[in-house]
């Protein structure tokens, strides 16, 4: 059974339906990847360097690491009100802090708007 592409969850702050692409972990596919262009660059680089091409297996390795988890990060941020849970597990008043700066930076925010007509519709009554 294949695994589906989107995760779907909903925003811890807002509870904006999501659909995440990227997860934060290599699948199997991306470590044949990297063994694959390691043999080319081998291949191709061995009159060189002999044998200290094995080594940009590691390389390869670490940008796709870095990508990745670029990738997730980007991804995982809400574009409605800026929550990232990642910097929520490291420090709660920082991710505070980001959410803050967000609404304060995007004042046509969907979230802003809706607590907006809430509040106005609740001075009206």
């Amino acid at each position: 059974m294949k695994k589906s592409a989107n995760r779907d969850c909903y925003c811890a702050l807002c509870r904006t339906p999501r659909a995440l692409q990227y997860d934060s972990n290599l699948s199997a596919r991306h470590y044949g990847q990297i063994a694959l262009i390691t043999v080319i660059l081998t291949w191709a680089l061995f009159p060189i360097l002999e044998w200290k091409t094995l080594g940009s297996f590691f390389i390869m390795w670490a940008v796709f690491e870095f990508t990745r988890k670029s990738l997730y990060r980007r991804d995982v941020k809400c574009v409605t009100c800026g929550f990232d849970p990642t910097w929520y597990r490291k420090d709660v008043r920082i991710a505070r802090k980001h959410v803050e700066n967000f609404l304060r930076d995007n004042p046509d925010s969907p979230l802003l708007r809706a607590r907006k007509s809430q509040s106005s519709s609740e001075i009206s009554q």
